[in-house]
């Protein structure tokens, strides 16, 4: 249907509505392009593509887990980027040439102002594929590694002017060869001892820092072996290196991991069959430990009836071992012989006592006969001669006929008289 062939009403409402349509087509491309434009404009400041960024490079000596593009790492926290890994020639004492790259960071950050003279490149591991990545350790001695104040060469009476006004700094070091100590240092103000110092060193012009005026992009960077800033030349130089750290990469780790553990594989086997020797000598001690105790219990159960006696209240271990009847026949056969014992010492007593009076009579009797022979002093003479004479009227009538008989039996022998005449002093 053409056009004309419309109502006035129809052609007025498609107006409407194709105006309409063209703005809404407008505001989403609108949208979409701001949308787009966030987005670049956050990605960009993520990755810092606005933002200065200082080089550094270093050596490994593989390049295995490493690729351009690759963050660099510092604290933690991303803060660059890998931007070249080149081999390098087959005479150099290296392997891989590494450059990366450090980013200024968000405001008051400054990351590259976090490396000194004594920082590291540590080379670590990512994960468990293999893949590293360049880890930059926060510097604690030493010289920053660039400078981004305003530098300029003055002559050493030029630099006469810049005694006493602040901001105006050396930018090297001198130290003493005879003490090795430290006379002028990058940073310190000038002052007329110590541009004497420099005199003396032999210095005809010096850098100077103009710490008042602060640049964008890096205006010297450090020299170690000149020990002092020189003048950065951007464009010209490849950047700071950075001395590495680089442990062996995690597959060779693993390698040797999984080597030690094939050889160490056969004593483990052998420590497995110990284990199964031990756990079954293990069980059959379990079992023979379980007969053990069912041979144990009616043990554990007499043992346990006789503590209940010994602990009864009425001393039941005296009675284990002596019953009543037993006890009772012991105390009286006690009881006995102890009537028995003090009937014996009354009866012993009383022995003792006529045993003292009968030896009291007979010391009475000894010495009524000891006075008695005191007294006759021929008693003894006399008693002597009734012997004798009685012996010679023993031997007659052995002799008689009539009572010869009467002795036969007897010696011949005469008899021999045991007793001593004793002629006792007259008084």
């Amino acid at each position: 249907m053409a056009l004309n062939d419309l109502t006035p009403q129809l052609r007025t409402r498609l107006s409407r509505l194709e105006r309409v349509v063209g703005w809404f087509v407008t505001i989403a491309t609108v949208l979409l392009l701001l949308g787009l434009g966030y987005y670049v404009y956050n990605t960009a400041k993520r990755k810092g593509w606005f933002q200065e960024k200082v080089y550094y490079y270093t050596f490994v000596r593989t390049a295995a887990g490493l690729k351009v593009g690759d963050p660099v790492r510092l604290m933690g926290r991303d803060v660059g980027d890998i931007v070249e890994i080149t081999p390098m020639e087959p005479n150099s004492p290296y392997n891989i040439y590494i450059r990366f790259r450090v980013r200024e960071g968000s405001a008051g950050e400054e990351f590259y102002g976090y490396l000194w003279e004594d920082s590291k490149a540590k080379i670590a591991a990512g994960d468990f594929l293999g893949n590293r990545y360049i880890e930059v350790t926060k510097g604690t001695n030493g010289f920053p590694t660039y400078m981004f104040y305003e530098i300029r060469r003055v002559a050493l009476a030029e630099a006469r002017d810049f005694i006493g006004k602040p901001g105006f700094a050396f930018s090297e070091e001198v130290i003493d060869p005879r003490t090795t100590n430290v006379l002028v240092k990058p940073l310190d103000p000038i002052t007329a001892e110590r541009l004497s110092i420099m005199n003396a060193a032999g210095a005809t012009n010096i850098l100077v820092f103009n710490e008042k005026i602060k640049k964008k992009a890096p205006t010297a960077m450090w020299d170690p072996k000149l020990g002092r800033y020189k003048p950065f030349l951007k464009g010209i130089e490849k950047g700071y290196w950075l001395e590495d750290i680089e442990p062996p990469p995690l597959a060779d780790r693993m390698e040797k991991v999984v080597n030690t553990v094939e050889s160490a594989l056969p004593n483990i086997l052998g420590l497995t069959n110990s284990l199964v020797r031990v756990l079954t000598n293990t069980d059959s001690i379990v079992v023979h430990a379980d007969e053990l105790l069912v041979t144990v219990k009616p043990i554990l159960t007499n043992f346990a009836q006789i503590s209940s006696n010994l602990s009864g209240p009425k001393g039941s271990l005296g009675e284990w071992l002596l019953p009543t009847n037993i006890n009772a026949q012991l105390q009286a056969t006690l009881g006995s012989a102890n009537s028995t014992l003090n009937s014996a010492h009354t009866n012993v007593d009383l022995v003792s006592s006529n045993l003292i009076a009968s030896l009291i009579h007979v010391s009475n009797l000894t010495s009524n006969l000891a006075s008695q022979v005191q007294a006759n002093g021929l008693i003894l003479t006399e008693i002597s001669e009734l012997v004798t004479h009685t012996d010679e009227v023993l031997q007659g009538l052995k002799r008689h006929w009539l009572l010869k008989s009467a002795f036969s039996q007897s010696t011949n022998a005469p008899v021999q008289s045991i007793v001593r005449p004793r002629i006792g002093n007259e008084k």
